[in-house]
């Protein structure tokens, strides 16, 4: 079992991103009392040896406000083919090149590990 400093030094070196506090304050005043803002740096060209870029375009969440894309954080309904966004909670239809998705069978956007995802994208990506 690793500590929750090894957890977070692993993820920083896979994902390529390191906060100023690896918690968020849960309140507005907890947020004035922080000395050292909230902040991240983020390496967006970060070489994943383990995950070359996927071949596809991205799931995104129809709702015209949030454009987010599917990641390991949504809820996803395998039986419906329903994803819920974690960022607005729409409720998405999965497209239909997802039909065979299943808890055993996941696209890269939905294992845990997969964090941090490169799309090699061939739409306008925020656009209908």
């Amino acid at each position: 079992m690793t500590t929750y400093e090894e957890f977070i030094q692993q993820s920083e070196e896979r994902d390529g991103i390191r906060f100023t506090w690896n918690v968020w304050p849960s309140s507005r005043l907890e947020a004035t009392r922080l000395v050292v803002p909230v902040g991240c740096l983020y390496q967006p060209l970060k070489e994943r040896y383990d995950l070359p870029p996927i071949l596809y375009d991205p799931v995104q969440c129809t709702r015209n406000t949030c454009r987010a894309i599917l990641n390991p954080m949504c809820q996803v309904d395998y039986r419906a083919k329903l994803w819920v966004c974690n960022f607005c909670f729409q409720r998405n239809p999965f497209p239909p090149q997802y039909a065979a998705i299943s808890e055993q069978h996941q696209p890269a956007e939905l294992v845990p590990s997969f964090s941090t995802i490169e799309y090699i994208i061939t739409v306008s990506i925020g656009h209908s």
